[in-house]
């Protein structure tokens, strides 16, 4: 699969013109479902990448060390003798010398690692190696992952295409979102494992490496999607490590907090509180979109074209179809809209026959019209302004149907999970900004009991809640750069005084 990705600096096309012409004319008034549970065998797991010769006399606390396949026979030794979970990291080539390998005492198991156009037969290779090596770990990178980052002030290049960030101007974000909810859609049983290579600008910068803030941010965001990150330590923070320096050594505590915190949740199922839905089965068509959605904090998950049913669009207000639905999909999605949901088809020919005689068409590009109390948009020419059509979708929902809304939070982005219970949820905040925010947080349901908790402070500051309208209100005084809401308990709705 080709997962090349492009950013365009569009004006306001003919998508946000559509939407922002029949914002607030459709709400959503079907009843809220439950959520589908996602299940994940293991997630926030942080693995080591580590290529010196020798290795600190202080065992790094980590999911594993990942040696490359040459590594020394005494290098192998130092790490298990020290308590490691040690790894193999192979190219795809080199997978069945790297099973052979890891026959070797103490190895738990290898990561393979592909370029972009390997990732499929990667994928089917660590398949075959779990089915014929049973108690060896086998597991592969996510060949899209990018280091998060936010881009303040900046003007770059990026495949070829400059991007522009200002401070009066929304700061850009560098996020996994998008990559990992599309893998959870299509990908197997294995959680995301995310990998990237330091973007180090200049020479002093390649020389010692990334800053604390930037390790931690890496973690924080991988921890907060649920998924799993090989972390490279930079060489020059290794040798820090190796030879006692103090510095090196105050850089990895802060770093060890956070592997900590992220990694002691467990395993647990959960249900991504989402409110739109993202029908597609092609990464690149639909990248710009999910990205500025997780950007402005909609909360959304990824429906491959064939699994559309009443159970997966239980929870959903609004749909994004990016791919064209199958005949068994068309009735569901018919049902979806009667009830009230709303239903945007980008560039694609009308699934519903027999419906656009009613329709309204607002321009040369775009049809609406409405079946049962819901709404159906048409946008024959795709969409050409992503932050504009993501703001056009919270106007379509309007504010009862949006799931979760932030303010104060122009770095933060949030990811809301309900537990299975759906008497407690949980919110992850990752400020990519790195400098402490108070944040405002509004989700749905009336939860009584909220309390906050983070690596630095650990847990748990109980915080002051509001309930309006089947929402929980609340302030978190100071993000750093990860934190963890916990919600419990419902609390009898009130309407907050004027």
């Amino acid at each position: 699969m080709d997962r090349r990705r492009f950013f365009r600096n569009a004006g306001c096309g003919a998508a946000g013109l559509l939407l922002n012409s029949i914002a607030g004319e459709a709400q959503h008034s079907a009843a809220q479902q439950p959520l589908p549970v996602i299940s994940q065998s293991a997630w926030g797991r942080v693995w080591i990448r580590w290529t010196e010769q020798t290795l600190p006399q202080r065992t790094l606390s980590a999911h594993g060390l990942v040696l490359p396949l040459d590594a020394s026979p005494a290098l192998l030794q130092s790490a298990v003798k020290q308590g490691y979970r040690v790894y193999f990291a192979a190219p795809l080539a080199q997978a069945a010398a790297a099973v052979e390998s890891s026959r070797s005492a103490g190895v738990k198991g290898i990561i393979l690692e592909a370029v972009d156009a390997e990732h499929d037969q990667a994928e089917k290779t660590a398949s075959e190696l779990r089915a014929a090596h049973p108690n060896l770990t086998v597991l592969c990178i996510s060949p899209d992952a990018k280091q998060p980052a936010i881009m303040s002030n900046s003007v770059m290049a990026r495949r070829n295409v400059i991007q522009v960030s200002s401070a009066t101007q929304q700061p850009w974000l560098d996020s996994n979102v998008a990559l990992v909810e599309y893998s959870r859609a299509f990908g197997n049983a294995q959680t995301s494992l995310l990998h990237f290579q330091w973007q180090l600008p200049d020479v002093l910068q390649k020389q010692l490496g990334p800053n604390t803030d930037s390790y931690l941010l890496a973690i924080a965001e991988s921890g907060a999607l649920h998924s799993d990150l090989l972390l490279n330590l930079h060489p020059s923070l290794q040798k820090q490590l190796i030879s006692g320096n103090a510095d090196g050594w105050a850089t990895w505590k802060r770093i060890e907090k956070y592997v900590e915190f992220y990694a002691k949740e467990g395993a647990r199922p959960v249900a991504l509180q989402a409110c739109v839905g993202v029908v597609t089965n092609d990464y690149d068509a639909s990248y710009e979109t999910m990205n500025l959605m997780a950007r402005h904090n909609v909360p959304f998950r990824v429906l491959p074209p064939g699994t559309i049913t009443s159970k997966n669009l239980q929870g959903l207000d609004l749909l994004v179809v990016f791919a064209q639905p199958d005949q068994a999909a068309i009735p569901q999605m018919a049902k979806f809209v009667d009830a009230g949901g709303i239903i945007i088809m980008v560039s694609l020919h009308n699934p519903f026959p027999g419906q656009t005689s009613s329709g309204k068409k607002l321009n040369n590009d775009s049809v609406s019209y409405t079946m049962g109390i819901g709404k159906v948009i048409e946008l024959t020419d795709g969409i050409t302004d992503p932050g504009a059509f993501t703001r056009d979708i919270r106007r379509l929902l309007g504010t009862q149907n949006i799931s979760l809304s932030l303010w104060n939070a122009a770095t933060t982005i949030a990811t809301p999970y309900m537990m299975p219970d759906a008497s407690t949820a949980t919110v992850e905040l990752v400020n990519y900004s790195a400098d402490p925010m108070p944040v405002q947080v509004r989700i749905k349901g009336s939860y009584s009991v909220v309390q906050y908790e983070s690596p630095e402070h650990g847990c748990c500051e109980v915080l002051k809640a509001s309930h309006q309208d089947g929402f929980t209100q609340f302030e978190v005084p100071s993000l750093g750069i990860g934190g963890r809401v916990h919600l419990s308990g419902f609390a009898t709705p009130q309407k907050q005084r004027a």
